[in-house]
């Protein structure tokens, strides 16, 4: 049965459990099950609070959970990302589930500090400007042809594969990364050549396309048809296709609010597919945003 589930961050301490049980009763009653997702920007005490919901919902988990660092598979120091997914492990486990997913190929032999909060100016400092746009946090497109790029992506490949034979009870998937410094899963091309699992993310893929030059739902469609999609990050995103390409943000905005971004038909297209995720990814979501998501499902 396909899953809706509101991310964590849709949820704080003192709401989380009227929300929970007013999106889980419409949910239901559409004919889905229903769940929440652990982001990997959780504090102790909004996690506790949901852990008091296991065994009562369906629990997914965007790693990593409460890790001092990022897991990163172009890095060459393979024990270190072994000894981070070893200690997140144990939240999968306490969750019940099997999919481990996280963004994974950070172009740095650094260890980047996993600081939610300070999202842009920790990843700058594991990272650095090289592969910027214009000094700005977006990517510059051009740094794909470059060896550097070609290097990351050698260890990324070699590193995969260790990985996913080193966890074979779990189903090893990769999000497609915003288009920030470093961030080698943006394009398309990555995406449908170097990883078997994803969880896609649409929002991601929205600035992916605007700084890449592609038709959105074309390669939309390439993805779906070629990628085993584990699960999908929705929400709307408010840059629009003419906008500077250095002031691309990831909105993680509201489904009612007004986007050029049409995911209806997208969303649609996961429908024959009986364990899909569909994930509410959004800043303070709500049971609007869930009967938005349950109509265009309809």
């Amino acid at each position: 049965m396909p899953v809706i589930e509101y991310s964590s961050m849709c949820l704080n301490e003192s709401n989380c459990r009227d929300k929970i049980i007013e999106a889980k009763s419409l949910v239901e009653s559409n004919g889905f099950e229903f769940g929440v997702q652990i982001h990997n920007s959780i504090h102790r005490g909004l996690y506790d609070k949901l852990m008091e919901f296991k065994g009562k919902l369906k629990f997914s988990v965007h790693s990593p959970v409460f890790s001092k660092y990022f897991f990163n598979f172009a890095n060459s120091n393979f024990e270190f990302l072994k000894k981070m997914a070893d200690e997140n492990i144990k939240y999968l486990d306490e969750t019940g589930t099997d999919i481990f997913f996280f963004h994974g190929f950070f172009m740095t032999d650094r260890q980047i500090i996993h600081d939610m909060k300070n999202y842009r100016k920790t990843l700058l400092e594991g990272i650095g400007y090289e592969s910027s746009l214009n000094d700005s946090f977006i990517m510059n497109p051009d740094f794909f042809n470059t060896d550097i790029f070609f290097k990351y992506k050698k260890t990324f490949i070699e590193n995969y594969k260790r990985f996913t034979e080193l966890y074979p009870d779990h189903v090893i998937a990769l999000e497609n990364d915003f288009i920030g410094v470093g961030s080698g899963l943006q394009r398309p091309k990555e995406i449908i050549e170097l990883i078997g699992n994803l969880w896609f993310d649409l929002g991601h893929f929205w600035c992916s396309s605007i700084l890449h030059e592609f038709d959105y739902y074309e390669k939309c469609d390439e993805i779906i048809e070629k990628k085993n999609i584990v699960g999908v990050h929705i929400n709307h995103n408010f840059t629009r296709p003419n906008s500077d390409r250095e002031r691309i943000r990831d909105s993680h905005a509201h489904l009612y609010e007004k986007s050029e971004q049409k995911l209806k038909p997208v969303l649609r297209k996961f429908l024959d597919k009986d364990s899909m995720i569909f994930t509410l990814e959004i800043v303070n979501g709500d049971i609007e945003d869930v009967k938005v998501l349950l109509d265009w499902l309809g």
